[in-house]
């Protein structure tokens, strides 16, 4: 899998976390021919994981809880969306197509999974080393697309925007709804913290241009 090797070193700088997912790839490698099902199982968890990543860093309302709480499918499905929101060349219909592949492998890691479901043994199913040897290669297609896609996104977007940094934004908000003794701006940020950062960067775009309209007034004055 030294393509997607390459693709995870080549944004190591930026995406550090992301090299986690190396050990994974080398235990699907080192397992393809002599444990075939531990191959598959893994290619499982990587798709898993790195669904699970894609949608904590895009989706401002994804929390570690509620994506553990998630099937693959789901998971697999939704970080496609997510990705498709944030990048034009995204390709929509991939994820209608692909989202079966990745159902079989999680029914594959149910019923023939060496790991996460113990086996009475001797194990009924197991799988050949010719067909996890396609389904590593198809796992790796799929996760470098994924991948190669999320780099793309500028994610300047998501970084963390902290309550104590913006108080004169909040002082606007708790004028406008009065909520008796508590702080709206805080129940809205703790609460429903994409319509928080929805409407700051509203407020900050609206400070920018009133700042540029004043610059421009002045030099005219010159």
């Amino acid at each position: 899998m030294q393509l997607l090797r390459t693709l995870i070193s080549q944004h190591n700088e930026k995406y550090e976390h992301f090299s986690y997912y190396e050990t994974v790839i080398e235990i699907i490698e080192q397992n393809v021919q002599k444990q075939p099902d531990i191959c598959i199982e893994s290619c499982k968890s990587l798709i898993e994981g790195i669904s699970k990543t894609i949608l904590l860093t895009l989706d401002r309302g994804a929390t570690r809880q509620s994506l553990n709480a998630k099937d693959v499918k789901e998971l697999f499905r939704e970080a496609l969306n997510e990705l498709g929101r944030h990048n034009p060349t995204m390709e929509v219909e991939f994820v209608r197509r692909a989202t079966g592949v990745i159902q079989l492998l999680a029914d594959l890691r149910t019923k023939r999974g060496d790991i996460s479901h113990g086996k009475i043994a001797p194990k009924e199913l197991s799988s050949l080393a010719q067909f996890s040897k396609l389904v590593m290669h198809m796992t790796e297609g799929i996760a470098f697309y994924m991948l190669d896609q999320f780099f793309a996104v500028d994610i300047s977007f998501a970084e963390e925007v902290r309550y104590e940094d913006n108080e004169e934004f909040n002082e606007i908000l708790d004028r406008q709804v009065m909520i008796g003794g508590l702080s709206y701006s805080k129940a809205l940020f703790d609460q429903d913290n994409v319509a928080y950062c929805e409407q700051l960067l509203d407020y900050q775009t609206e400070r920018e241009e009133v700042l540029e309209e004043t610059i421009f007034e002045d030099d005219s004055d010159i």
